[in-house]
């Protein structure tokens, strides 16, 4: 069994190790948190469970305030990836690694501000898509979704992000 070797790992390397796996786990609560509002994609709609209304406002506050933190997030991860990956200490392996995930989150980011584009162009009032992990979680402003237009939702996301129709989840904000 082949021993590891510490030399060179400081802790400039164990910080920017704890951030990157402290940003992906709350990437990951994040992506897996259920809400009761999410509609389902296949099979029936419920259309009893329904998310307490917002005011126009509130739904505008709503969607800029996601989109910041969104910014705000990825900004500082793909911060944590460029440091990792110009940092001479770390193998080539990490920098590798780390410069996979810079390239997957500039894809991500590229791959969401296209179906936001192509969601509102379905004629949405607003929509903000969470990409991760080979999931895709969507939320449209609309005065009511209907499973038609779920369903237009979801193949845009499969057509354009190649997502299974299991891992898009779609939410209504009023």
């Amino acid at each position: 069994m082949k021993k590891f070797n510490f030399k060179g790992f400081g802790k400039r390397q164990v910080t920017l190790l704890s951030l990157v796996i402290l940003i992906a786990v709350a990437g990951y609560i994040n992506i897996t948190h259920k809400d009761e509002d999410a509609i389902p994609v296949s099979g029936e709609i419920d259309l009893q469970q329904e998310a307490p209304p917002l005011s126009a406002s509130q739904g505008d506050e709503y969607f800029a305030l996601s989109r910041h933190e969104k910014e705000k997030s990825r900004s500082a991860a793909m911060e944590v990836y460029r440091e990792v990956s110009k940092d001479s200490s770390n193998t080539a392996a990490v920098k590798e690694d780390a410069q996979k995930e810079l390239t997957a989150s500039a894809k991500a980011i590229e791959t969401e501000a296209l179906l936001e584009g192509l969601i509102k162009a379905k004629g949405f009032e607003d929509a903000i898509v969470y990409i991760s992990e080979g999931a895709a979680n969507i939320v449209v402003k609309t005065m009511g979704l209907t499973p038609g237009q779920a369903a237009q939702i979801k193949e845009l996301v499969m057509e354009n992000a190649k997502i299974a129709a299991d891992k898009i989840k779609i939410v209504e904000i009023k």
